[in-house]
């Protein structure tokens, strides 16, 4: 059975699907089936109703059979290892107009730090989709996106889109678990996510790369990308890793008569929530990059 004529889309970049004829809205080729594959730019609003990552600690633990279940369906199609179960979060609202794209920065000597911004979908430019939400229709809507084109092509297994779709909506799981793709540089290694607040922003760490530490400073990490089972045990694959990291503090600190802003932070140097960063370290270095190209 040829590949159904919605999913065809997908082999385009977003910015040529947006400017088809086709409304985003025009479900005339699939009918009344969920699984469809949806590319085209989300309202804000639904972005917006997605959890934010700080009431999102404990759903891995709490939905572990689900999770589990979601996984094995990525071994079950033999899908490829850059495609991971994703656990759904947000960092920042969203204005009407925007979406979210990554682009990667030079921030040597560590090389390419992924960066995930607000820009104008008429501004964007070529972008693909990365992080995928199964939407009310019981379709699989990109919620995000990527300016680095990676090697997996969700079009190519529509069997596994249907199935992925339909469990999510059977287990009421449409606000917990997505779908992501890792691209580019994020492809492999192991990665920190942190907020970039100033700019609605996040960015990725390389995991060796020491953060500063203070005793009264919480940290808090949760996972937010889980591949293949399988993978996990193979020595010939290397799984990615992606963890969120959030700071709180143990009591209340004033920063200049404000509460510290989790994350990286430019207002009288560098912080991250609130700590002063020391220049010449790691931190300082890759911080300091990405202040500047962001």
């Amino acid at each position: 059975m040829g590949m159904p004529k919605c999913l065809n889309y997908l082999l385009l970049p977003v910015s040529q699907i947006v400017k088809s004829n086709k409304s985003p809205n025009d479900h005339s080729n699939h009918s009344l089936m969920m699984g469809a594959l949806k590319n085209t730019y989300p309202p804000a609003s639904l972005y917006n109703q997605i959890p934010f990552i700080h009431d999102m600690e404990h759903v891995a633990k709490t939905y572990a059979d689900d999770l589990t279940y979601l996984r094995g369906l990525l071994t079950t199609h033999n899908m490829p290892p850059s495609v991971c179960v994703k656990l759904l979060h947000i960092h920042f609202h969203l204005h009407q107009g925007e979406v979210l794209a990554v682009r990667e920065l030079d921030a040597s000597p560590y090389g390419k730090i992924p960066f995930l911004e607000p820009v104008t979908s008429h501004t964007v430019g070529e972008v693909y989709g990365c992080n995928y939400i199964v939407d009310e229709s019981g379709d699989l809507q990109a919620f995000e996106y990527t300016t680095i084109k990676g090697d997996a092509n969700l079009a190519a297994y529509p069997a596994f889109v249907s199935d992925f779709c339909a469990a999510i909506v059977q287990r009421g799981l449409q606000y917990k678990f997505g779908l992501a793709i890792n691209s580019g540089t994020a492809e492999i290694g192991s990665w920190m996510e942190l907020d970039y607040p100033e700019k609605r922003a996040t960015f990725l760490l390389p995991s060796h790369v020491p953060l500063p530490q203070n005793e009264r400073l919480t940290w808090r990490k949760t996972i937010t990308k889980f591949p293949r089972l399988t993978d996990e045990k193979s020595p010939n694959i290397q799984v990615p890793t992606h963890v969120h990291v959030e700071h709180t503090w143990g009591q209340r600190r004033d920063v200049d008569g404000e509460w510290p802003v989790d994350g990286v932070t430019t207002k009288n140097g560098l912080h991250l929530t609130g700590i002063p960063l020391e220049p010449d370290t790691a931190f300082y270095r890759v911080a300091s990059a990405i202040a500047a190209a962001g």
